[in-house]
């Protein structure tokens, strides 16, 4: 027969259960991190959809048009700028 549990031991009880599961929480939140977001190829042309929660590889012509709209905005912002390299580190 099992003895009967006081207050005192409930309590003991009470705390280990709660530190366990909180080691346990921290544990599996951890291997999640580690395994990170799936990785997905990157395909010219081609979107990569996160709407659904997870990558999805599209190839529409909405999406097409878009990126040669977006590329040709970048294409005139950057038309006129230049980049210098630094000088070499004389020594």
């Amino acid at each position: 027969m099992l003895p009967a549990l006081t207050l005192k031991s409930a309590r003991s009880a009470a705390i280990g259960l709660a530190a366990t599961a909180a080691v346990l929480g921290m544990y599996v939140s951890q291997t999640r991190v580690r395994r990170g977001a799936p990785e997905v190829p990157i395909e010219d042309g081609k979107t990569i959809d996160f709407s659904g929660g997870s990558p999805v590889v599209r190839s529409r012509a909405a999406d097409k048009a878009s990126m040669d709209a977006a590329l040709r905005q970048i294409d005139e912002a950057t038309r006129d700028t230049t980049v210098q390299a630094p000088p070499p580190d004389r020594k």
